[in-house]
């Protein structure tokens, strides 16, 4: 109950304040909503909890699925300058293995050849605003900052024992975005996040093709990385995941 009441305030704290940035700029704003869908298949994902735990492995001990996902990002664009954005991306992996060794996980010790699942859990939310520096006929490009609420875990059961860790934390991030249009109907977009420090980092990257079908209605297909993690006394934890998505974005003038 307690995680769940600090996701919670966390997500109303946001959204309220970006409610209050919309109210105020919408009259000047081009709003828009964004929702992108795919496949991704993880390459790295190693865990260890507690200080004397078992690190293990999401991608090597288990039997690893291509899982689908989705993305909502919300968000308006001012004086054609200044982007504001919300993005909720939920992120669940669950898998099923038997284990060659024991895993020490959480002071919980989970036996070898038993069979097990593991539930992996990274949901992000953001806030993001990022200002064009260069604006041509063709090209744009901006700079900004992001605020990062992830709420994040893993949880492993079997016939014997069930444990799970979750956790809600905040990373400040520096966003890239840039636009190139090919022609009037096609161009390339990409958006970049990301931050690194000595114990972790936290990278999420998209590259994608860009098709105009309206005034108001574009779609997009591409490639997305979503890289980083920490290194703790009680918790690690890094991961690399690779997305291959769809969007279409609405616009409204």
């Amino acid at each position: 109950m307690k995680h769940l009441l600090t996701k919670l305030v966390f997500q109303s704290r946001y959204w309220i304040l970006f409610i209050c940035l919309n109210a105020n700029l919408a009259a000047n704003a081009q709003t828009f909503v964004n929702l992108e869908s795919g496949a991704f298949f993880t390459n790295t994902n190693d865990i260890r909890y507690g200080s004397n735990g078992t690190l293990f492995s999401l991608k090597n001990d288990f039997q690893t699925p291509v899982s689908p996902f989705l993305r909502l990002r919300i968000g308006f664009l001012t004086d054609e300058k200044n982007h504001f954005s919300m993005l909720y991306a939920p992120l669940k992996i669950v898998e099923t293995g038997t284990l060659a060794n024991d895993i020490l996980f959480d002071g919980n010790n989970f036996k070898a050849n038993m069979p097990i699942e593991a539930v992996y859990m990274f949901n992000s939310y953001r806030f993001t605003y990022n200002r064009r520096i260069i604006s041509k006929d063709n090209f744009n490009f901006g700079l900004g900052l992001s605020a990062k609420i992830r709420d994040a875990g893993v949880s492993l059961k079997n016939s014997e024992l069930f444990k799970e860790n979750f956790n809600v934390g905040f990373a400040p991030l520096i966003n890239l975005i840039a636009n190139w249009d090919i022609s009037q109907k096609m161009g390339v977009n990409f958006f970049g996040e990301g931050i690194a420090a000595s114990k972790g980092r936290a990278i999420d990257i998209s590259l994608s093709g860009r098709y105009t079908f309206s005034e108001s209605l574009q779609g997009n297909f591409g490639y997305r990385l979503l890289e980083g993690g920490a290194n703790g006394t009680e918790r690690y934890n890094f991961i690399q995941l690779h997305f291959i998505f769809a969007s279409l974005n609405y616009s409204i003038n």
